[in-house]
């Protein structure tokens, strides 16, 4: 069984006889996904793409219904980010590994998926030569970062709990994330089956929680934290 040195020099399987990795793929593009799983699919017999979404409340759900080795996330995603899919399916699914492929190289975001379970994290950029590298490795385990991530980013991984969005429940970012989007009360309450009065105890609860009282700073709060973008 052949194995890769990764970036925190650890050894990455990368693939096993006679065993696919079951991959399930998350992007809000449905021409990234195909053409993630054509790149995945050159490697007969080694990767079995078990699913995908544009929407990330349908990928929690989807993941934890299938169980694959490999969640390959996007962060931009309708529904809940792809950070925040990271955490809950990190916390709910211990045996899938999350490689986040982004375009967002800041290093804000590859730290918060650090701390929220990411295994990896590769930059869209490099996926046509480093996504087979990435997932084999991912699946074996171990860390992967690919082209154009800080040599030193595991050492600005903190977890810090002094950021107020890090008080918030699975539930709650979820809410937060269809308010900034624009939803209202009755659609967030269509969307996660809930009723109107309970979304409305949620937004008050997350706001109180945030310190932010208006639609404007709540946008303008989500849109530095990656939840949403312009």
């Amino acid at each position: 069984m052949a194995k890769k040195k990764t970036r925190d020099g650890s050894d990455g399987l990368v693939g096993g006889q006679g065993s696919e990795v079951t991959v399930y793929l998350a992007d809000d593009h449905a021409m990234v996904r195909e053409g993630l799983a054509s790149l995945l699919s050159q490697d007969a017999g080694q990767f079995s793409i078990v699913g995908q979404s544009g929407d990330g409340l349908v990928v929690c759900d989807e993941v934890k219904r299938l169980q694959p080795q490999v969640l390959v996330l996007d962060i931009t995603m309708p529904g809940l980010n792809g950070l925040d899919v990271c955490r809950d399916i990190r916390k709910r699914c211990p045996h899938t590994n999350v490689l986040i492929l982004s375009m967002h190289s800041d290093p804000q975001f590859i730290v918060r998926a650090i701390e929220y379970g990411a295994k990896g994290y590769l930059l869209k950029e490099s996926a046509t030569t480093q996504l087979h590298e990435a997932v084999s490795t991912v699946a074996g385990g171990s860390h992967y970062f690919g082209p154009g991530i800080p040599d030193d980013i595991m050492e600005q991984v903190t977890a810090s709990q002094e950021d107020p969005y890090e008080r918030l429940t699975n539930r709650q970012r979820q809410v937060f994330q269809l308010i900034a989007e624009g939803k209202t009360n009755r659609d967030i309450a269509e969307k996660l089956d809930l009723s109107v009065k309970t979304v409305e105890t949620h937004r008050t609860r997350l706001m109180n929680k945030l310190g932010i009282h208006d639609q404007i700073s709540l946008v303008k709060y989500a849109i530095r934290k990656g939840v949403v973008t312009l």
